[in-house]
């Protein structure tokens, strides 16, 4: 019986030895994301973008001989419970780094964890100004922030003949994310001598927009501009927008539930000729962007777009940081290597060119550790044949743009 016990205590250090040997040549990345709950959908596309690129440089060699690991805590979308895995990631999971958070609202709790606790945190999708603009030291974005979003839509109205609109009602949702993107187009029609003639902010999660669009449309605006960080709260408001025969010249979304697929697959020829300006998705023109997007369907059947985009390259950029970082397996030392290599990065992702910087925004805001060609990720797309496809500007346009809106009578 005492050789027994010696046995199995033996062979629980060994194991326990080797399990902690593996762990020591694993390079940790933590990844709040929502894998249930509302946004789910959002997560899943996250978790896959993740997986390929660590299969891809793992396969590749790691990282100087080390394997990368991505681990993913849910935060259900939300918020509070974002700051919670946060910190668990970095206190127990021992993480090196953080990216994701998904949702504007996640990823400033999050800013604050990492910033306390002095955990570099890659932002790869979430775009309120104030993630960067608070001074964080240890917090960097990759996307574009929530003012760059309609730089494209401000492009294409003030260089396109005609488009600039006569007015525009604009609806958005209360989320940090809605109003920071409301706030950045109405500065701008204001700028521009725009009749703003609906200012309508709503709930998330909101089921009946028919109230709203009633409103919308008794004003008969030239162009319906709307902003949801939900797939559901997109769909419904088109829905509804088109059903009580609401008619402007354009419709344009702002990215988040504007540019996900489930919009066309639910609303049909409902999303036809629906416009986003948003995060900039790769240029489907460069041969490597064409390479990851078939890459990306045919491991998963389903072509990628800005939240699959900036996933994938954010676990390259995290890569590069690692590699030049010069690690020797003290955390909080290896955390701030990996901070001060982001602060050096030069390269080009799948995404576009990335190097960090601090310089003022669209709006006045001081951006830290913001990429300095955020403003050029910018593209408008438009909904074509259930298909989100850039139409503007022309260097990245995969096809011609359809405008005014030929539904309108």
């Amino acid at each position: 019986m005492r050789k027994l016990t010696l046995l199995s205590l033996v062979v629980g250090l060994t194991v326990a030895f080797s399990s902690h040997v593996l762990a020591a040549e694993t390079l940790k990345i933590g990844a709040p994301q929502p894998m249930t709950g509302p946004d789910a959908p959002f997560g899943d596309k996250f978790k896959k973008a993740y997986s390929m690129a660590m299969e891809e440089i793992n396969a590749a060699g790691g990282v100087n001989g080390k394997k990368i690991e991505v681990i993913i805590e849910d935060h259900q979308a939300k918020n509070a419970l974002a700051a919670t895995v946060a910190e668990k990631l970095i206190t127990q999971e021992k993480v090196l780094i953080l990216t994701g958070g998904r949702a504007s609202g996640q990823a400033v709790e999050i800013a604050s964890v990492a910033q306390r606790l002095k955990t570099p945190y890659l932002v790869d999708h979430p775009s309120a100004d104030i993630i960067t603009a608070k001074g964080f030291e240890w917090v960097f974005r990759n996307n574009p922030t929530g003012s760059i979003y309609p730089q494209a839509f401000n492009k294409f109205i003030s260089e396109i003949p005609g488009a600039l609109p006569k007015s525009a009602a604009v609806i958005y949702d209360n989320t940090v994310f809605g109003k920071t993107i409301a706030n950045s187009i109405m500065t701008f029609l204001k700028s521009k001598k725009v009749s703003i003639v609906n200012d309508e902010a709503y709930p998330v999660n909101t089921l009946d927009f028919k109230p709203i669009v009633t409103k919308v449309k008794a004003n008969n605006p030239d162009y319906v501009l709307m902003v949801a960080v939900s797939t559901t709260d997109a769909i419904l408001l088109t829905r509804h927008a088109k059903e009580i025969g609401l008619k402007p010249r354009a419709f344009v979304g702002y990215g988040g539930g504007f540019g996900v697929e489930d919009l066309a697959k639910q609303l049909g020829g409902l999303s036809e000729y629906v416009f986003s300006s948003a995060a900039w998705s790769g240029n489907p023109n460069d041969p490597k962007a064409k390479a990851f997007y078939k890459k990306f369907n045919d491991k998963y059947g389903i072509y990628p777009k800005e939240h699959e985009v900036e996933g994938y390259a954010a676990i390259y950029i995290i890569a590069d940081a690692m590699k030049r970082a010069k690690l020797t397996g003290k955390l909080d030392a290896d955390r701030n290597a990996i901070r001060q290599a982001l602060l050096k990065t030069d390269m080009t992702t799948v995404f576009g060119k990335v190097k960090f910087g601090n310089w003022a925004g669209p709006l006045g805001d001081q951006y830290t550790n913001q990429n300095i060609y955020s403003p050029d990720h910018s593209v408008m797309a438009q909904w074509r044949g259930g298909k989100l496809l850039n139409v503007y500007p022309k260097a990245n346009a995969e096809t011609e743009y359809v405008f005014p809106n030929p539904t309108t009578k």
